[in-house]
């Protein structure tokens, strides 16, 4: 199976071509949001929260995915706007995104004198690079090139019964030919930790992915909280959910049943094809976000059924990830009239009109599809942005 992608200088394949304006820190969202709106196009600005006030371990956290999202291959140029007295220095990001050998501009506002200046120099790298894009064409790539990241949301047992498990599918499918996965949501790991760490390739993946989970529950029990007895929330309960095995046991389901090759930091690049756990929050921005940083050409949000199949754009993220293109999936037949607003229906598998694989086979070409540059539902139905959400570990200060 090929996807028709466009090729990049360090081997890779975009599904698509977009000229990101990347801010160091959050000072510098409305220089970068100003550079994009003024050339327009396939230029998007990509604001987030990363700040001076983050801790140092933090900020490297924030840094290395500012540097993924610049190397994601749906990216053919990226301009890094900047103060000069970032926390998270431009520069460093720059030269971090110059290693995949596309083109990159560090514009800051003390290099160029002004802001005036900076805003000029940014739009006219913007303009260059925008038609330099343009005249890339399409090429045919093994779907070994693609990488591509899944997340539940609004999870109920038709989760369990449809869309996560024929997404598993779809992901072994795309590992045994070559290509990458990645899941992520520690905290809906919890539980069934130690299936996912039967499947580690390796006794110290066995071991990180335990380790991982363990972690995120500590961290969770120092706030006075036990996830055990917080989980599943109202939404899952609504929906018919009844504990936090159930909710794991479905979580998990959308990573089918590969070998897991290795354990990422959360918005970390995997090093090589295979099925990854990524450690994160359950938050859908900051999975969309991590993600995109580690290279994710595409992504699926996978719905149970009821009040979240309602929302037209993403749960939580309604603003979406503007270089990663996402595909909606929802899991119920009760549901059916929210399907405009969605790209795959797998409810037919509780209807028994289709098997898992079948359901799968479809995800996987819809996938392919969207690679090659058919737009997903909510590219076309949705305006709306938002700023992009790090993910935390630290206080900030």
């Amino acid at each position: 199976m090929e996807f028709m992608g466009y090729p990049r200088p360090d081997g890779s394949a975009g599904a698509r071509n977009y000229i990101a304006v990347i801010p160091a820190v959050q000072c510098d969202n409305e220089l970068a949001d100003r550079i994009a709106s003024e050339v327009g196009g396939n230029v998007v600005a990509l604001p987030h929260n990363g700040a001076c006030v983050n801790v140092k371990p933090d900020k490297d956290m924030i840094e290395r995915t500012l540097v993924g999202l610049g190397c994601n291959p749906n990216v053919a140029g990226a301009i890094v706007v900047g103060v000069g007295c970032d926390g998270i220095p431009a520069d460093s990001i720059a030269d971090g995104i110059a290693a995949s050998k596309k083109p990159v501009e560090l514009v800051t506002i003390e290099r160029e004198g002004s802001y005036e200046n900076a805003l000029a120099k940014g739009v006219l790298a913007a303009k260059r690079m925008l038609a330099d894009a343009s005249v890339l064409e399409r090429e045919a790539f093994p779907i070994s090139y693609l990488t591509f990241g899944s997340k539940c949301t609004g999870s109920t047992p038709a989760s369990i019964m449809a869309c996560n498990p024929a997404v598993g599918w779809a992901a072994d499918a795309l590992v045994a030919a070559g290509g990458t996965f990645i899941f992520s949501e520690t905290a809906e790991i919890i539980g069934a930790e130690h299936l996912l760490a039967r499947r580690g390739e390796t006794e110290e993946v066995s071991r990180r992915i335990i380790e991982t989970a363990t972690r995120m529950e500590e961290r969770i029990k120092a706030t006075g909280v036990d996830i055990r007895g917080s989980q599943p929330v109202p939404a899952n309960i609504i929906g018919g959910m009844t504990t936090l095995e159930e909710k794991s046991l479905g979580a998990i389901a959308k990573s089918g049943k590969s070998k897991i090759r290795g354990v990422l930091e959360w918005g970390e690049r995997p090093p090589s094809h295979g099925m990854y756990f990524m450690d994160g929050s359950a938050n859908t921005p900051q999975i969309f976000l991590g993600f995109a940083a580690g290279g994710a050409q595409v992504q699926t949000l996978n719905y149970g059924a009821g009040l979240p199949t309602m929302l037209h754009n993403y749960t939580v993220a309604v603003g979406g990830i503007p270089i990663s293109p996402v595909l909606k999936i929802f899991s119920s037949p009760q549901d059916k009239a929210q399907m405009e607003y969605f790209d795959i229906y797998a409810g037919s598998i509780i209807e028994g009109k289709e098997t898992v694989p079948e359901v799968g086979q479809r995800i996987l070409e819809e996938l392919v599809a969207v690679a090659s540059g058919k737009p997903a539902r909510q590219e076309m139905s949705s305006r709306y942005k938002e700023m992009l959400v790090m993910y935390y570990t630290g206080p900030l200060l």
